[in-house]
């Protein structure tokens, strides 16, 4: 299986690819800018760039990127709106450079304005990153939400609502494990009962899964991780997703709160034991 985490790029993106097969993952996620930030990116070093992709394709590694925490592709503030737009566009121009197969982006928040607003905000946000974009091999990848203020994205009608004018070649899907059990639209008892596994439209779009334990109870509505058994989704429900076949080769990204990058190690090894034997 491809099995990663969430490495840091302060060092250059070509030494978080050299990191991640110390830690035996095979698989790694960063943040396109500083995560608190917005368009205020450094430059990008394209030999940086070059040299990191040349490494993966060594060591037989895939990427994701992340975008800013601060992209809401669905505000009614036009000004916050149009620069989550221009700052996508940008993403996934880094991404690109760095070989990286998509740029993982929230679902959006309208506020006041309601879901189907919201839905038609993000629509058109993603029509205008893709009508400005030029980029090739790079996915648009919209995560689901854990529903928390007014954030759209929590239940699969409004994820595959969001996503269904576009091309499966331009707009995938990465689910979040403890957003999806924060929802209560993801079980501990029964994940595999989730229903876009059971939605054809939903696993031609899946392209990434945010492997992640919950600190909160489910359908609290809270984005909170925790430790890969550590939470409430715990040891068992984390079993049945990664030995589920239908996932079988969908790449698995750890976003846990480890206090150091080290810390992976152990979280990937956990996830490993918990895979059935061949």
């Amino acid at each position: 299986m491809r099995l990663g985490c969430h490495l840091s790029i302060a060092k250059g993106f070509a030494h978080a690819v050299k990191t991640a097969p110390s830690l035996n993952a095979n698989a790694f996620q960063y943040f396109t800018k500083n995560p608190r930030g917005f368009r205020t990116a450094k430059p990008l070093d394209r030999v940086d760039a070059e040299r990191g992709r040349a490494l993966m394709r060594e060591m037989n590694l895939v990427a994701v990127g992340h975008t800013p925490y601060l992209i809401n592709l669905a505000s009614p503030d036009e000004g916050l709106y149009q620069a989550s737009i221009e700052a996508l566009v940008q993403d996934l121009l880094i991404a690109e450079a760095r070989g990286s197969y998509g740029v993982v982006v929230h679902c959006g928040k309208p506020k006041d304005h309601g879901r189907d607003f919201g839905i038609e905000r993000m629509q058109a946000a993603l029509q205008s990153v893709l009508a400005q974009s030029r980029t090739e091999g790079v996915k648009i990848l919209i995560e689901n939400t854990a529903g928390q203020g007014s954030e759209i994205g929590t239940e699969l009608p409004e994820l595959l609502a969001i996503v269904d004018p576009f091309s499966v070649d331009d707009v995938g899907i990465c689910l979040d494990t403890q957003h999806a059990f924060a929802a209560g639209v993801l079980s501990r008892e029964n994940p595999e009962d989730f229903p876009g596994f059971h939605d054809t439209t939903f696993m031609k779009r899946l392209n990434a899964i945010h492997l992640n334990d919950s600190k909160v109870e489910f359908s609290s509505h809270k984005d909170r991780h925790a430790l890969i058994g550590q939470g409430y989704l715990g040891l068992d429900g984390i079993a049945r997703l990664v030995n589920d076949p239908r996932l079988a080769e969908i790449p698995f990204y750890l976003e846990t709160p480890v206090e150091s990058e080290a810390q992976y190690a152990e979280e990937i090894a956990a996830v490993r034991a918990l895979l059935d034997a061949p």
